[in-house]
């Protein structure tokens, strides 16, 4: 049986990456993700330090971050919800069409929209330090 942590590794291996490398950006991105039990597993966490050597952020990473910290999270308060909202208008009959959906739905997302989840995390951050770390949702 395979662990969500080697479905989540193999995820990056065979889609991520080779999706980074298409693009030409494995050298100046840093990756972030959640602190999710499968992206702490060991073999993920090895991949990372490999392919993005103190360049990724989460559980274990080279790079610091809040933990638990989903306001934070520019995929988490901004881009899954959208992603959501917008594929799931009408009921998805198969897995191989929530997929397509999907990859359409984020291919769709404008820069303008990008720039505002970007120009948003400053003001995030900024709420984040006035309250010491606590929860701040209830303040946007």
């Amino acid at each position: 049986m395979v662990n969500n942590g080697e479905k989540y590794l193999s995820m990056l291996e065979t889609f991520f990456i080779p999706e980074v490398k298409r693009l030409r950006k494995v050298r100046s991105i840093i990756f972030q993700q959640s602190g999710a039990p499968p992206h702490f597993a060991g073999n993920v966490r090895q991949f990372l330090d490999k392919n993005f050597s103190n360049r990724w952020i989460g559980r274990g990473s080279p790079i610091r971050w809040a933990p638990r910290s989903l306001d934070l999270t520019l995929l988490n308060f901004c881009l899954w919800g959208h992603v959501k909202n917008a594929i799931c208008k009408a009921l998805i009959k198969d897995l191989t069409e929530l997929k397509i959906k999907i990859n359409n739905e984020i291919k769709s997302i404008s820069k303008e929209t990008l720039h505002n989840v970007f120009s948003n995390i400053v003001k995030r951050m900024d709420l984040c330090i006035s309250v010491d770390g606590n929860h701040f949702e209830h303040l946007l």
